[in-house]
């Protein structure tokens, strides 16, 4: 669309033995929900190592033991931008920064998207197949 700010990842793919994870992303915002135990936080733990590659070095990672956590996610320019439990960590403020900082992407362990712009696509799962990881619409 016309002045709709691209993407910075439309894809993430990378290999953690013994899986496979495949991240295909709709949209800017991308809500990923799910039950406890359905390796969010573990996804999480190896985007920390991944981001320090050349080709994903443009993710920024958040969660509750992030420093300064609403100053810091000010910061981010041209970001992908990661929060786990998403749901006790952003409020007003940072829903605002979201739904209005264009030049980021974001990717948000969160089951209330109470207050940002999403579409119908931002709605994911960890779906885990045949020792393969990808995101799935949520039914």
């Amino acid at each position: 669309m016309k002045g709709e700010k691209l993407m910075i990842y439309k894809n993430i793919a990378f290999k953690a033995d013994p899986f496979s994870y495949d991240l295909v992303f709709d949209d800017r915002i991308t809500l990923v929900g799910g039950d406890s135990g359905t390796g969010k936080t573990v996804l999480y733990e190896i985007l920390e190592d991944l981001r320090l590659t050349d080709g994903y070095k443009r993710i920024k990672l958040f969660n509750y033991k992030s420093d300064k956590f609403l100053e810091s996610i000010k910061q981010c320019k041209d970001s992908f931008i990661i929060i786990d439990n998403a749901d006790i960590l952003i409020d007003d403020d940072i829903r605002k920064f979201i739904n209005f900082e264009f030049s980021n992407q974001y990717m948000l362990f969160l089951r209330n998207c109470d207050g940002l712009n999403v579409s119908d696509k931002s709605f994911k799962v960890l779906k885990l197949d045949n020792n393969r990881i990808t995101l799935e619409e949520e039914l």
